[in-house]
């Protein structure tokens, strides 16, 4: 039965990933491959990065737990879950418990480790995000760079001033929005408050999950430089934080779109034209994210059959090898 589902799932996120390449295009994809031939590779050395950090705080709070996996392992689960994640429409409701399931060990301390690891990476996100619209708001109604910057230094600085002190961040913006405060942020202060009750019980572990996750936004804003820098434009670190932001807030708004297709585009067209910056150009900065995702997934599709094989393989060599009644 497991390893039907678990095939079930690999058939599902090929079809899905086949479906994705036709409505985007294969000779778009090459083309954009192309034409971001320095960017490209950078990118992919950025998200690999990414992936090893985000991999060593997972790791961190399942030790935590009590739990020892191969990071190797670890990588695999990350890649399929997220893979299936990004191909469906059902986003975080699918990737999440595939994790918990794909890693095979006691539900009880894989459900709190792996909610820890996504809540705390949730929660520098969003601060991120929240800096990015801000800086957005401010590049829209003023415009100088400079001034950007020490507002997006000061944002930032207060935000991490504010986290460190153990009072909530969120829960006043929720309060002060109040009916008119966006889902995505509601999920936020729940989190948050979630993050920090066990702060109290583990504040070394969490703290070091913090910073390891803050370090993976640094590189995801580094993204959005390497594609401006590629394309000759003036970088500016508040303009990158506003791309960086309006981009991360309408990704969480159309998690539900299979692959994003037209809201990853559409929302770096947007995010460009805010920073006063051609919206055409928006266009490369997702696409080139489209590449890096696609070939993730495929990896991560790739692992998911090779463990349905792997784990079919194992199963029959017990049952050969099980005594006779």
């Amino acid at each position: 039965m497991r390893k039907g589902r678990h095939l079930f799932l690999g058939l599902t996120g090929a079809a899905l990933f086949t479906w994705v390449i036709v409505h985007v295009g294969l000779s778009g994809i090459l083309q954009q491959i192309r034409a971001m031939s320095i960017a490209l590779p950078i990118l992919l050395t950025l998200s690999l990065c990414r992936l090893l950090l985000q991999t060593s705080a997972w790791s961190a709070a399942l030790k935590c737990e009590g739990l020892s996996v191969k990071p190797g392992k670890l990588i695999g689960i990350r890649l399929a879950s997220q893979s299936m994640g990004y191909l469906t429409f059902l986003g975080a409701v699918i990737s999440e418990p595939l994790k918990i399931k794909l890693l095979r060990a006691p539900y009880e301390s894989t459900i709190k480790a792996t909610f820890l690891d996504t809540g705390v990476y949730w929660f520098t996100s969003a601060l991120v995000a929240i800096a990015g619209c801000v800086c957005a708001g401010f590049q829209v109604a003023h415009g100088g760079h400079y001034a950007w910057i020490v507002v997006a230094i000061t944002l930032l600085t207060l935000g991490l001033f504010v986290t460190a002190r153990g009072k909530p961040l969120l829960s006043g913006l929720v309060r002060v929005l109040g009916k008119n405060c966006p889902s995505w942020l509601t999920r936020g202060e729940a989190i948050e408050r979630s993050i920090r009750d066990y702060r109290r019980q583990q504040p070394a572990l969490v703290g070091r999950m913090f910073w390891i996750d803050m370090a993976c936004q640094l590189l995801l804003a580094s993204e959005v430089a390497v594609v401006v820098w590629t394309l000759r434009l003036p970088i500016h670190v508040a303009t990158v934080l506003a791309i960086e932001g309006i981009t991360r807030v309408l990704k969480m708004v159309s998690s539900w779109v299979p692959a994003r297709l037209g809201a990853d585009e559409g929302g770096a067209m947007s995010a460009f034209m805010a920073a006063g910056l051609p919206p055409v150009f928006g266009l490369t900065l997702a696409l080139s994210r489209r590449v890096r995702d696609l070939l993730w997934a495929l990896i991560g599709l790739a692992w998911l059959f090779w463990g349905t094989r792997h784990e079919t393989s194992h199963n029959s060599t017990e049952g050969a090898l099980a005594p006779i009644a």
